[in-house]
This record gives structure tokens, sequence and C-alpha cells, in this order.
């Protein structure tokens, strides 16, 4: 029996991505029924259960996990080249999905989104501000921005360094009290510490470029830039945060700058970007505006 009606194996790889007949049936412009009787169908033409369906939840079974990872980065890279094809007149059009931390996003895109939606009136973009995970996202979005002060996570996708965040070093005025104001970087070895999820070090350079690292330790660890900035004027421990984000409380005298004489590590902003060759319109002059608007001259 034939097993190539590619409609069938579409309707499979976007249920898989998105685990969602709903979300898939309005990725794919279909009613939900036509969604589900194509993954059902596709299922009785291999021979082999794909999806365990729930009133609760949609899982992969072992089998469809195995042939979400095969059949999803082709129909990926089709997309993209229909995509491109269908740019050919280097008009950004349709709904552009982008993923990006909350401090970036808070920080330095609001200037790049209202700029490409007036440039482009047949554009849409869908920003979706995620606070909770380093992973680099899924091929559900266009455009991914990932933060991070080490090395990048595993990707298929292409990553582009696109901007720098210079952070400084804040506790409160009694936690300064409480601890005594560290001269060098080892004396933040007995202080706790408010760090980004994943972050094992913080790298510090002094006024002849040596370079000085710890392990911050202390009670919370989480990628979001306001709960950090929280906890640390609830005094409990010293955080890595943008100026910037923190400029207010620096000005009361909420908090105070440490360890001046050192600079710590920036915060390296990457973009994910889909397979080389394969930028749609949407995408390209969204980071055409990054580096207008954002990088130096």
């Amino acid at each position: 029996m034939r097993t190539n009606d590619w409609n069938d194996w579409y309707a499979f790889a976007a249920v898989a991505q998105l685990g969602s007949f709903t979300r898939a049936a309005e990725q794919l412009g279909l009613p939900k029924s036509s969604v589900s009787y194509a993954v059902a169908r596709l299922e009785r033409r291999l021979g082999q259960r794909l999806l365990e369906r729930s009133t609760r939840r949609l899982a992969l079974t072992e089998q469809g996990e195995r042939l979400r990872e095969q059949v999803a980065p082709l129909f990926e890279r089709l997309d993209g080249v229909a995509a491109e094809a269908g740019d050919a007149r280097d008009e950004a059009r349709g709904v552009l999905r982008i993923s990006t931390p909350y401090e970036f996003g808070v920080l330095q895109l609001g200037e790049v989104v209202n700029e490409v939606l007036g440039q482009h009136p047949g554009l849409e973009i869908e920003l979706d501000v995620r606070v909770g995970t380093l992973d680099a996202p899924g091929p559900q979005y266009d455009l991914a921005f990932v933060a991070t002060g080490d090395s990048l996570p595993d990707s298929p996708r292409i990553a582009r360094r696109v901007y720098t965040v210079a952070r400084g070093l804040y506790a409160t005025p009694e936690l300064v009290r409480r601890y005594g104001a560290p001269g060098k970087v080892a004396d933040l070895a007995h202080w706790p510490c408010i760090s980004m999820l994943g972050e094992t070090r913080w790298l510090f350079r002094d006024g002849a470029g040596r370079e000085h690292a710890i392990q911050p330790r202390g009670p919370l660890r989480t990628t979001n830039a306001a709960l950090r900035l929280q906890a640390a004027l609830a005094g409990r421990g010293a955080t890595l945060l943008a100026a910037a984000f923190c400029r207010g409380e620096l000005a009361t005298g909420q908090l105070v700058p440490l360890l001046p004489a050192y600079t710590p590590n920036p915060l390296r902003i990457y973009a994910f970007l889909p397979a080389r060759g394969l930028v749609p319109a949407r995408t390209r002059v969204f980071m055409e505006a990054i580096e207008r608007l954002l990088l130096p001259a």
C-alpha cells in the first residue's frame, strides 16, 4: 500500500512539532477534524501507532518520535524553500513568530518590533517572551533569541551573535553591611548569589585584562531578570544585571554596585535562524532592523 500521501505526513509533522491538533490545524489552515483524520490515516497506512491521545495530553509514541526526528527537518526545509520563493519580490508579509528571553525582549526589542511593523503593513509579529528555559527553541519559531553568559545550547539551526548586554554586580546596602564590601572576586565565595538558571560560573576581568571566576551559590537561580531584581531588592543575594534594568533602584540607593574595579562577563544574545539560504523576507527585515537599531555603527 502506498504511504507517500505527503499531506498526511505534513499534518503529522505539524502535530508532532506543536504538540496539539488544534494548534496544528490553525497553522495549516484546516479544520481540526481534517488534521486528526490525516494522522489516523497515516497510522493505518504505516501499521503503527504514532500518537497517544487522551483528553488531557498528546504524546508521541517511540515510533512517532523517531518519525518526527526524520521528517520534521525535511518539511521545515521545504517550508523555507516555499517561503523564499514566495518572497521573490522581497515583500515581508505573513506572521513572524519570535521567541526571546525576558530581559532582551523588554529592554531592546520594542523599538525594533515597532519599526518593522510600521515599515511592512503586510507583516504580523507574534512575540513569545520566555522566562523558564535556556534551551534553543523549536522550529515553531521563525526567529529565536537566546541569552547566555556561557556556552550556547545545541541546535541544528544557525546561531548568529546579535547583541551584547553589559552587566554589573549589585546588592542591597544592608547585604554589604552584613558580609562586608568585597574587594576582589574571590571575596564573593561566602556571599549568597542570585544567578541565571544554568549559569555555572561568573567571570570578571580586572583592569589588566586578567580573568577571575567564581561559582555563584545562593537561594535562587532563574532566567527571569525581573525575578532576580526582586530577589536582590529583598536582600537574598548579589546578582548580575544590565544597569539599564535596575537604573531606578541604583538612583534611589536600594541597590549599590559591587567590585567596581572588575568587569563582569557580558550577557551575549544569539539569534537562531533557519538553515542557511532559507531565510524568508519577514525574518530578514527583522534582522536588518536589529543591525540598524541595536548594533554600533
